[in-house]
């Protein structure tokens, strides 16, 4: 190298000197920032997944409110399981109360659940009849009558025997509702 080649690079690298000292620094205050930033995106993390948590416990937590009084509701409209235990005022009282649970909680779940959810009354209950009208369960009461031991006469006129569903239909919109709280219970 000659002197001249020599004196160049020694402008060069004082030229660089102070950028270089600037960015050492400055580095701290990057590497403070950085941590800083990290620290917020973590603590947002875990406070979403905190938040997600307690949903999903607020979420299971009506559903096993609701599941085992929407389970005897599908049982007696389909005949099986305990069926011949329940009375036509234990599953008008299930739906109040599903009802009551249903309008409180609908906010935790999807839209998808309250549709599910009065999809499948529809077909079991007649609703919103009036004011005087009660509620009355879209289906049969003789084999209900036959193997209720404790049947009471007084409970035909909870029964709406002309607009009975199939038993298949039920079926369907338990199944999708069940579906739906499954789809929820399992999304965050």
């Amino acid at each position: 190298m000659n002197s001249q080649e020599i004196q160049q690079a020694e402008q060069i690298w004082n030229s660089l000197k102070i950028p270089i000292m600037i960015i050492a620094a400055l580095a701290p205050f990057v590497i403070a920032f950085l941590v800083f930033r990290y620290n917020r995106i973590i603590k947002g993390l875990k406070e979403k997944q905190e938040k997600n948590q307690k949903l999903v416990e607020k979420r299971m937590e009506v559903y096993d409110r609701m599941g085992p009084k929407l389970n005897d509701i599908f049982c007696f409209y389909c005949y099986n399981g305990n069926w011949k235990e329940l009375t036509p005022p234990e599953i008008l009282n299930f739906k109040r109360e599903l009802d009551k649970d249903i309008n409180v909680s609908t906010p935790l779940y999807s839209k998808d659940i309250g549709e599910k959810y009065n999809d499948f009354m529809r077909l079991c209950f007649v609703s919103f009849s009036g004011w005087e009208h009660e509620e009355k369960i879209k289906s049969l009461y003789e084999l209900r009558k036959e193997h209720n031991a404790e049947w009471n006469d007084d409970w035909i006129p909870f029964f709406d025997t002309n607009n009975v569903v199939e038993a298949v239909k039920v079926k369907e919109r338990y199944d999708e509702l069940i579906e739906s709280f499954k789809k929820d219970l399992n999304s965050q």
